[in-house]
């Protein structure tokens, strides 16, 4: 049977790996619920067979969990699976993405879920402080991949105890000067930038595809369905559901205009005093 010894040593083995703590406890999470519906329908993890990934993909369906939730926990599971092959714990693998669920839901901008943000600050702790910077001032501002690889340390200033942006030379003329509204985000982009020499180079010394590159290695070490504009996506659902007005959303993202942020229109008052948190 699977034992929460075998799955407790897979976990170690990943840790040595590098694996970030978050996605370490994510694969704790899926395994444990693999190993719950194993011991239901007493099936020996040696003993999988395309039928019971078949019947566990209904069971997560019959429980009301979605497309994608459902491909991350095979997604976990197949990566364990060829760690126990390793292992001589199986004498072949079973999952594929032929069993990944088909989304039937109308495709629409999504943001992280709550649980994919913790353990993707989990992974940025890994990184060097000048990626972890350019990420925090992402998720903290809303900004283009593109605009935030262009910075400069002179487009960063303190105002009062706020951290401002001035992001020039956007894309569709939307240059604009902007508050890092995230607390912990300001203080991270703030603290590297302090220790950052004033000359022309990048701020992050980093190219876009540079940038781009540790969101792909995220997304191949977790799972996660994940590319750096779902930050720009996630920073406007969650300032949407603060219940920051669409108009100021508008501005903080650089939209072109009011129908890029939403299906309907509000007086356009753009009011940032009260999103400008102290460091």
């Amino acid at each position: 049977m699977l034992t929460d010894e075998i799955i407790e040593n897979f976990l170690e083995d990943k840790r040595l790996e590098g694996r970030a703590s978050g996605t370490i406890q994510e694969y704790c999470f899926r395994l444990t619920e693999v190993k719950q519906y194993l011991e239901t329908v007493e099936t020996p993890i040696d003993s999988l067979t395309g039928n019971t990934i078949a019947n566990f993909v209904r069971f997560l369906q019959r429980k009301g969990q979605k497309a994608q939730t459902i491909k991350n926990k095979l997604s976990t599971l197949s990566v364990f699976e060829k760690w126990a092959l390793k292992e001589g714990l199986v004498s072949s693998t079973v999952v594929s993405p032929d069993y990944y669920p088909k989304s039937t839901e109308t495709r629409r901008i999504r943001r992280l879920s709550d649980t994919e943000l913790r353990v993707f600050k989990s992974y940025l702790d890994t990184l060097q402080e000048n990626a972890r910077a350019a990420f925090y001032l992402m998720m903290g501002t809303g900004c283009r991949v593109g605009e935030a690889a262009h910075l400069r340390v002179s487009d960063i200033s303190l105002r009062g105890k706020s951290v401002y942006v001035d992001i020039k030379d956007a894309k569709w003329g939307s240059d604009r000067c902007i508050p890092i509204t995230d607390k912990k985000a300001a203080q991270i982009v703030w603290r590297y930038c302090e220790g950052v020499e004033i000359d022309t180079h990048p701020l992050f010394r980093l190219s876009k595809r540079t940038i781009q590159g540790y969101a792909t290695t995220f997304a191949q070490k977790t799972g996660i369905t994940f590319r750096c504009h779902l930050l720009r996506h996630t920073y406007a659902a969650l300032l949407t559901e603060q219940g920051v007005p669409m108009p100021t959303i508008q501005y903080l993202l650089g939209h072109k205009s009011l129908g890029m942020t939403v299906h309907y229109t509000q007086s356009a008052i753009t009011d940032l005093k009260d999103l400008t948190p102290e460091i």
